[in-house]
């Protein structure tokens, strides 16, 4: 098989499927830190980082504010550490082309649940004018409201899965 038509057969899948791969794991892992170590004691200062800065920023009554609060408590940079030793060990064992494609993968997901999670919070919200958005924002909210649902952050079918999920109240939006 000539070379372009290998890439396109083989290669190209397999950077496709690691892709997605890739970010499944890390908005499933985030779905889990988050409940686990954001919503229980066994956290400890991400515990209290996330409950008393993110939540105490956006409750009831404020769920979005000009500007984004947050930074200061942000649990972001340790959910990287993990990550970091992670991709050591995977730089080790996958071919380097696959591990690059999973590195991209990561730092775009990882920079998209940042992303998405400060849009959220930030009124007016550049994609308030998509529909997609809207949705995840309800839900997003959902988690403010009841703050034993609504884990993910991107992806909800997450909450489904693991039991945590919540539909929206009526008066939310």
């Amino acid at each position: 098989m000539p070379g372009w038509e290998r890439w396109v057969v083989v290669e190209l899948p397999l950077f496709v499927l690691t892709a997605i791969c890739t970010h499944l794991v890390i908005s499933g892992s985030q779905t889990l830190m988050h409940c686990w170590l954001g919503h229980r004691r066994l956290g400890g200062r991400l515990f209290r980082n996330h409950i008393h800065f993110h939540h105490t920023y956006y409750a009831r009554g404020h769920l979005a504010s000009a500007t984004y609060h947050g930074d200061e408590g942000n649990n972001t940079p340790y959910f990287l550490i993990p990550a970091a030793v992670l991709g050591i060990i995977l730089f080790f064992v996958l071919p380097l082309d696959v591990f690059l494609v999973m590195a991209v993968a990561c730092a775009a997901s990882f920079y998209a649940h940042v992303y998405l999670d400060k849009e959220y919070h930030v009124e007016p919200s550049k994609l308030e004018r998509f529909a997609w958005f809207r949705r995840k924002q309800q839900l997003h909210f959902v988690h403010h409201l009841h703050a034993n649902t609504n884990f993910a952050v991107i992806d909800f079918f997450w909450d489904r899965l693991f039991g945590t999920y919540r539909e929206p109240d009526e008066h939310v939006h």
